[in-house]
């Protein structure tokens, strides 16, 4: 298996929806490649969890590069950092349990990103 990813999933622990929303902003803003984010409330409903779909796979120090730019949670960058095998990279916790109860992550919306969309029908134009 390479080391190319086509989502790259981030954390957002412990802030306000408004800075969730800049933070979004400036990622679909950020690169050229984006297709879409989706967005959901972590399980715990204490922060957001982004999955980033990109146009193109990107190669694992590119991606590590864009989660710092895009402020991850760095102790999910260290961790992923010391991990070897592809499969157990970027892994987001999309339900967890505490004291019997099972959380999962609540789907908030999908925000897609004009400029690929633009590129897409200019190119079918063409």
């Amino acid at each position: 298996m390479k080391d190319e990813f086509i989502t790259i999933t981030l954390d957002y622990d412990k802030i306000a929806w408004t800075e969730c929303k800049k933070r979004i902003d400036f990622i679909l803003n950020d690169h050229k490649d984006i297709l879409d984010i989706d967005v959901y409330s972590s399980p715990l409903n204490d922060g957001y969890h982004l999955y980033v779909n990109m146009t193109k796979y990107m190669k694992w120090n590119e991606i590590m590069k864009l989660r710092q730019r895009w402020k991850d949670d760095g102790k999910r960058i260290i961790i992923d950092l010391m991990k070897t095998r592809n499969e157990t990279k970027m892994i987001m916790f999309r339900s967890k349990t505490r004291h019997g109860y099972k959380f999962k992550e609540i789907f908030i919306g999908n925000f897609l990103c004009m400029l690929t969309v633009v590129r897409s029908m200019n190119r079918k134009s063409s």
